[in-house]
């Protein structure tokens, strides 16, 4: 096989390999249902579903995090605010820790969107 026809082999592995659904998956194990997760892939652009799937660890963590602080809508955070969850988990939760817990719960459930200038 020629070196350019092996290239092109490579590169089509590549992308069939490259399934943004599968790169995501772990959100499944934290209760986001396919369906969230097939708007997501379609809304987030690659890049940062790349992101997102190299820094799991990371994801999981706040993820997490947000569970236990009692936050029941901490998937539509996720879903809107992706980027947050990327940032280490020691600074994502002095990001949160600075206020009283009960007041920020209910302010977060009534309106996710004050995630962004937290």
């Amino acid at each position: 096989m020629s070196d350019k026809l092996k290239e092109i082999d490579k590169q089509l592995a590549d992308t069939l390999n490259d399934n943004p659904k599968q790169k995501v998956a772990f959100l499944e194990g934290l209760d986001f249902s396919q369906e969230n997760i097939n708007e997501f892939v379609k809304d987030v652009p690659r890049e940062a579903i790349n992101e997102i799937s190299e820094s799991s660890d990371i994801v999981i963590t706040n993820i997490q995090y947000l569970k236990k602080l009692g936050i029941d809508n901490y998937q539509e955070a996720f879903l809107r605010f992706y980027n947050m969850f990327l940032i280490e988990p020691a600074t994502f939760d002095d990001i949160f820790s600075k206020y009283d817990s009960d007041d920020l719960i209910e302010k977060l459930e009534k309106n996710i969107a004050i995630m962004e200038h937290l």
